[in-house]
């Protein structure tokens, strides 16, 4: 399912830098961290389906790290549950990014852990 290379919009990765400084997590682990709230809490999926103008490419190894078969296996999963058929780039996408809102007012690290208390 997953492609080798994932591109994200440039928007996106600017906001993983961004939150990078505030919490001095890599931008593929704060990824995953944004991928994990939004399938955790999404209860109706919107996904985005307009190409980014400009992006960044990041490979899924970065991004995954050796866990890509779980998100694979998650993303699958929410795909079926919320009949959702679309090119996984912007699923992918579409998930960070609802994840990122969730992570908005995030300051540092320990601010992380209290996203992941509340339910």
């Amino acid at each position: 399912m997953f492609p080798s290379r994932i591109q994200l919009s440039k928007k996106t990765w600017d906001r993983l830098q961004y939150m990078q400084t505030k919490t001095r997590l890599t931008p593929n682990v704060l990824a995953r961290t944004a991928i994990a709230l939004a399938l955790r809490d999404t209860h109706t999926a919107t996904i985005n389906e307009n190409k980014p103008e400009q992006t960044h490419v990041i490979n899924r190894d970065v991004l995954f790290g050796d866990q890509a078969n779980v998100y694979e296996a998650l993303i699958r999963q929410f795909c079926a549950e919320q009949n959702i058929d679309a090119d996984v780039q912007d699923i992918v996408r579409s998930l960070i990014d609802v994840g990122l809102h969730k992570m908005g007012h995030t300051k540092n690290s320990l601010d992380l852990k209290e996203l992941y208390s509340k339910k």
